[in-house]
């Protein structure tokens, strides 16, 4: 679940501006689409528009801010001075915006608003390991349902001293439950920062109305239930519990390989999260995001199909299908 946005070996591995050779990587600036070009003597990543020209200044590329000095080199991996503005610019390039890093939140114009930051519960403060991976989880969060949580008056508490909130007895022995969520107060808690995007997710199924009795939503996530359970890895105590459930599904199916897992035993549920997570964007962002959705379902369902010819473990067969429907 410890996702990093751009391994320094994969940049290493990119190919020089000088040469002009174009450099692509999975989280690399632009997507790894043309004009994008990384110069491995500097170690700075370069932009080329139409006029062949290295871009200067600021750039608005794919709905992410990106900044380049007069020599033509982005910023990255930290804190940047713009026309005498600070601003906070990812490994990726992309400028910070409603977003957190580390325990910060940054608002839409790129600027640290104090009043959203998590607040730190006991006399113990947080260390450089818990922000890097409370920067990362949340990196994940599409930034309208950032927004939405910061703007209703939601706010992020770490229980630091604080070892667990529930630790019940199940089948496989004690299981400890390290968040929990106040929808009276607005507050999601968590002790440990590994638990924050299913705390996030028990948020974000609140707000959608999936734990209201008629969410069709919740409907289609019971039905694949069976199915699903398995990846989730959910304890018997919480099989009926939809908070936990919704919680737990969030946070698999933003993790690149539990998404994986995910479509390939259940493409129902992958749709409906998908719904759920781009409920709160625009309809120019719902567009794009939606196709390029649809493209990594369209590859993730070819796999699956090739797994159900091999046999593999979760997948049906197309003639278990026809056998039932006979």
């Amino acid at each position: 679940m410890r996702k990093k946005r751009v391994a320094a070996a994969v940049i290493a591995a990119l190919m020089t501006c000088e040469n002009g050779f174009s450099g692509y990587a999975m989280e690399a600036p632009g997507d790894g689409e043309p004009g994008w070009y990384y110069g491995q003597e500097r170690h700075h990543w370069c932009y080329y528009g139409d006029s062949q020209d290295r871009h200067t200044g600021w750039l608005n590329y794919n709905g992410e801010w990106y900044w380049f000095n007069p020599d033509g080199w982005m910023a990255d991996s930290g804190a940047t001075t713009v026309d005498g503005v600070s601003y906070y610019f990812f490994i990726n390039g992309h400028m910070a915006w409603n977003q957190y890093v580390g325990m910060k939140f940054y608002d839409k114009d790129g600027q640290h608003q104090s009043e959203h930051d998590v607040r730190i519960i006991g006399k113990e403060n947080s260390d450089s390991e818990d922000r890097d991976l409370f920067s990362d989880y949340m990196y994940q969060i599409p930034r309208s349902w950032i927004t939405r949580f910061t703007e209703d008056g939601w706010q992020m508490m770490f229980y630091k001293q604080k070892k667990y909130f529930q630790a019940p007895r199940t089948s496989q022995g004690i299981y400890y439950v390290y968040h929990s969520v106040d929808t009276h107060y607005k507050k999601v808690k968590f002790t440990n920062v590994d638990s924050v995007l299913q705390a996030f997710g028990e948020y974000v199924g609140y707000d959608a109305g999936c734990y209201e009795e008629d969410s069709a939503w919740m409907d289609v996530l019971w039905e694949e239930q069976p199915v699903v359970a398995p990846v989730l890895d959910l304890p018997d105590r919480y099989v009926d519990d939809e908070k936990f459930y919704f919680g737990k599904l969030f946070a698999t199916y933003l993790d690149v390989q539990g998404q994986e897992d995910l479509m390939r035993v259940s493409p129902e549920t992958c749709e409906v999260m998908e719904e759920i997570l781009r409920l709160q964007d625009d309809e120019e962002t719902q567009a794009r995001l939606k196709k390029k959705a649809q493209e990594q379902q369209e590859a993730a369902k070819e796999a699956a199909k090739r797994a159900g010819e091999s046999g593999g473990p979760g997948v049906r067969r197309e003639e278990e299908d026809s056998e039932e429907q006979k």
